[in-house]
């Protein structure tokens, strides 16, 4: 299925629209909207169920879309009021912007009929992630009409990342979904047999003689706590004070930076119970840190939550005879955070983070006595992270990453470089992809380890397949400033993957794959498991949707279960099917009636639940 670039032009104004989701500026009459919207999903190529109309406009301080949303039944339109960031069931409009026009990097804003907005950001890697913990502040107004819906949107410039000199010509797609239909629509065809959207975009043109608005938020604060009384302390207030700074040093470069950061605002993680050997992850919140992560990802050796996290080391082995642990910090005190990140017009990507953090005490008792004394658990310690990243023809990319730790005083360090590519051909058909990196790390003595990753697939057509090999050495450890599950493994997986996007029969679409995963440790070179499995997913035109998966797995000598070296947990052969089948949840009473069909040779027979 060709895919044409499609273009529509951005009308200059010289007075702002009113954002009030009422189309009725005399603007409207000269621009051009951008219209003939196709379908993603159920007829992939086929003219979108209902009409849409988007205007785009500029001037000197945002860009402004207004849509016009036909509907023939407008008391049809799933209209929810959800939370912000979350459309829910409700039809929605969206559209994503990207200023360099390399099919890298794309702003998302969209909104639900009720008004709620949803903005994120779509970055290319393995494939196109959508981070929606990215937040921007932009207006937006909509309205139910008689023949559908309206959108009013106003974008600052402050909320994008662009060069002046990248040229009049943006990225640009388009999207409406209309959930009665399930049909999900764009402005610029989405090819469903293509891996990726953002490489798939149209253009926005005649955005022209900009000057980027200075950028510029300096923000003081000051916080007061509370702490109770408890059996070692009485109820006490105390103080917070500091300052956050954003600035564009240039039309393509921010700095951001924090002195004294404090962050009690932020929602606070949601316990988990893990009692498995891996660590949990959680998600970034704090605003600094969210900047950018375009860049930082890559290579998968960076993950912020380090920062500021529990302190380094322990106070168990300062323990005299009759002492305790009176008091542990939870977490390392940030005394500033700079953070520089942005994309030249050449398609140049640069990031450079450092984050320094005071020294931190445990408080030690003895029983007898009653003296308490302090021991070191961390000393100031500076963290640095710095990327750099090349796009390349074809959505193809380079990148280069180093993160750094070091400690006032203290031997240890930390260092890890790694880096990042993907190579496309010119029909996009073939990808090869890969990863790899050293990590040095320790005190006298270093621990030097490595890791690899090849992955070749053809990701353009309906069977799609690849395969890839990841290797991870014993002695490779990020974790210091990054996050692995664990190291010490080889993978080798293969995999086939079919589709059918077009609606045949009873059928709406289908997509199912098998693969094959054979996995070793590394030292001692001895077999992990081999693992066989298959998945595949049937919607239906009543939109009731069948899903089924299952795998085979040959015994498995896990090394990492007993958390004790050169030990490994037998878990013996199994075998696992799942079948699942849900009811339109478009309906206000939807159910899943869903079985599971395992073997397991340790217990015996055939297990159903």
């Amino acid at each position: 299925m060709a895919q044409n670039k499609r273009k529509v032009d951005a009308y200059k104004i010289n007075i702002p629209l009113t954002i009030d989701g009422k189309l009725n500026e005399s603007a409207y009459n000269f621009a051009i909207p951008a219209k003939d919207f196709v379908q993603i999903q159920p007829y992939n190529g086929k003219p979108s169920l209902q009409p849409t109309e988007v205007y785009f406009f500029y001037d000197q301080t945002a860009v402004y879309i207004g849509a016009k949303l036909y509907d023939n039944h407008p008391d049809s339109i799933f209209n929810y009021l959800t939370e912000r960031d979350n459309t829910g069931m409700s039809d929605y409009f969206g559209v994503y912007l990207d200023p360099y026009n390399q099919g890298q990097l794309a702003y998302g804003f969209f909104i639900s009929p009720a008004g709620i907005q949803l903005d994120l950001k779509a970055v290319k890697s393995d494939s196109d992630n959508e981070d929606p913990n990215w937040n921007a502040v932009w207006e937006s107004k909509t309205s139910i009409t008689d023949f559908g819906w309206t959108v009013e949107m106003k974008i600052p410039y402050s909320a994008l990342r662009f060069s002046e000199k990248a040229g009049s010509d943006w990225g640009l797609n388009i999207f409406r979904n209309i959930r009665r239909y399930n049909s999900n629509n764009s402005w610029s065809l989405i090819d469903r047999k293509v891996s990726g959207f953002i490489h798939q975009e149209g253009m926005l043109s005649g955005i022209k003689d900009l000057k980027p608005p200075v950028r510029l938020a300096l923000t003081p604060y000051l916080a007061t706590y509370f702490e109770p009384k408890n059996n070692n302390s009485v109820s006490q207030f105390f103080y917070k004070g500091g300052l956050d700074l954003k600035y564009g040093i240039n039309d393509a470069f921010t700095l951001d930076m924090m002195l004294i950061p404090d962050f009690g605002q932020i929602q606070s993680d949601d316990k988990k119970l893990n009692l498995t050997p891996y660590e949990t992850f959680y998600d970034e919140k704090r605003q600094i840190f969210t900047e950018g992560t375009e860049l930082f990802q890559r290579g998968n050796v960076f993950y912020s939550r380090r920062i500021g996290s529990s302190p380094k080391f322990s106070a168990d082995n300062s323990l005299n005879n009759n002492e305790i642990i009176d008091f542990n910090p939870t977490e390392t005190q940030l005394i500033n955070a700079t953070k520089v990140s942005g994309r030249t017009d050449k398609g140049w990507g640069v990031g450079v983070l450092n984050v320094m953090t005071l020294a931190s005490n445990a408080i030690i008792k003895n029983t007898d006595t009653g003296i308490s004394r302090k021991v070191l658990v961390q000393p100031f310690t500076n963290y640095n992270v710095t990327v750099f990243d090349k796009s390349l023809k074809n959505n193809s990319y380079i990148s280069l990453i180093n993160t750094n730790i070091k400690m006032l005083n203290n031997p240890f360090h930390a260092n890890v470089t790694a880096t990042e590519f993907q190579l496309r051909d010119k029909t996009k058909t073939y990808a090869l992809k890969g990863k790899g990196g050293i990590s040095i790390r320790g005190d006298s003595i270093n621990e030097t380890g490595y890791f690899s990753t090849l992955r070749f697939e053809k990701n353009q057509g309906n069977l799609l397949w690849g395969a890839s090999e990841n290797i991870y050495s014993d002695q490779y450890n990020p974790n210091d400033l990054g996050y692995l599950l664990h190291n010490n493994q080889v993978q080798t997986e293969v995999w086939l993957y079919y589709q059918i996007i077009d609606p045949f029969w009873i059928i709406r679409e289908y997509n199912g794959d098998i693969w094959l995963n054979y996995n070793r440790i590394y030292n001692p070179n001895t077999l992990f498991d081999k693992e066989a499995g298959y998945e595949f997913v049937v919607r239906f035109s009543n939109n009731y949707l069948f899903y089924s998966d299952g795998k085979i797995t040959t015994d498995q000598f896990d090394y990492y279960e007993p958390r004790v070296k050169g030990r490994y947990y037998l878990n013996p052969k199994r075998w696992l099917i799942n079948l699942n089948l849900d009811t339109d949840q478009r309906k206000n009473l939807n159910f899943r009636f869903a079985m599971v069909l395992f073997h397991n040779q340790q217990l015996g027979g055939l297990n159903m639940t």
